[in-house]
């Protein structure tokens, strides 16, 4: 639970399933999810920070680089927890990637269900992982960064 205002918080639950509360009142707006006006990012600003992630050279330079977005947009932008969903919701943003760098459900299907998929990507200095994982979760670290420091920048006022 994070305190927006006075008369205000949001609650982000960023796993599937039931969020049950007991003896909670409350006498002031709530926010499930996140939206621009509680730290969350809009399609746009999402899309603007994809695209200076996505390309020849840049952080997303193949397919299977999406798995490291899909990890932090899951956590950070409560994006869908289910691939397909995600890469559906990816292909909505207003912005077209070339198909050699599209956002592709087959490419990471198997990458997402590697075990520091299901921790919180901004919290990743808490993550363990296995010796096995470590060479994709290397690559999917560096992505999230990269998109954590874009997003970022959606944030700072325009002069």
């Amino acid at each position: 639970m994070t305190m927006e205002s006075d008369n205000d918080f949001c609650i982000k639950v960023y796993s599937p399933g039931n969020f049950i509360a007991k003896e909670i009142t409350i006498h002031g707006g709530v926010t499930l999810g996140g939206d621009a006006r509680h730290h969350g990012f809009t399609d746009e600003q999402v899309a603007a920070a994809l695209r200076a992630c996505v390309g020849k050279g840049l952080v997303i330079s193949t397919k299977r680089r999406w798995a490291g977005a899909y990890w932090y947009l899951r956590w950070a932008c409560n994006y869908p927890v289910d691939v397909q969903q995600f890469c559906e919701k990816i292909q909505s943003l207003p912005v077209r990637f070339p198909e050699e760098h599209d956002c592709c459900y087959e490419n990471i299907r198997k990458l997402c269900t590697l075990s520091f998929m299901s921790y919180d990507a901004t919290r990743m200095e808490e993550v363990r992982v296995s010796r096995s994982d470590q060479p994709e979760f290397a690559i999917c670290r560096e992505v999230a960064l990269k998109l954590a420091e874009e997003l970022g920048k959606a944030c700072l006022p325009t002069v």
